[in-house]
């Protein structure tokens, strides 16, 4: 069983963006099974690094749709991308020389932020959507 299995909650209804956060729930399943199974951390490094990349190009696809939109939240959002990506910059930086002492708490706090950030996705991309309709006279069903 998944540490986190996909919820179609989590789904924004544009399939890039959906795509990359099923990838990023694969990642943290990937990570929880490593560490379950006490793999070496330069393992775990090396996908907390493509966990940081996919994460890096998402936020940016993210903030490019938000732009493209004039998203009033944009500038907050991007903050909290920055903010997330340090955290995982730090703990990969601490796997990658043999400092992390976070043991179990890591898949936790990649969940943590992973839910909340696709909850927030989900809302917003709703709202995005539901303003284009309003702008063709419809509303969603």
């Amino acid at each position: 069983m998944p540490y986190l299995e996909w919820n179609p909650a989590f789904d924004t209804g544009i399939g890039g963006i959906d795509y990359e956060h099923r990838r990023l729930v694969e990642m943290l399943n990937e990570i929880h099974e490593l560490m379950r199974t006490a793999a070496e951390p330069h393992k775990i490094a090396a996908i907390l690094a493509d966990l940081h990349a996919l994460a890096s190009a998402h936020f940016a696809l993210e903030e490019k749709i938000m732009r493209d939109q004039n998203y009033p939240g944009l500038a907050g959002r991007r903050d909290t991308h920055y903010h997330l990506l340090d955290q995982v910059r730090e703990i990969m930086d601490a796997y990658e020389i043999g400092s992390y002492r976070g043991g179990e708490s890591l898949p936790a706090t990649l969940k943590q932020w992973l839910m909340e950030a696709m909850g927030n996705d989900a809302q917003m991309f709703g709202e995005i959507n539901d303003a284009k309709l309003r702008a063709l006279g419809l509303k969603r069903g």
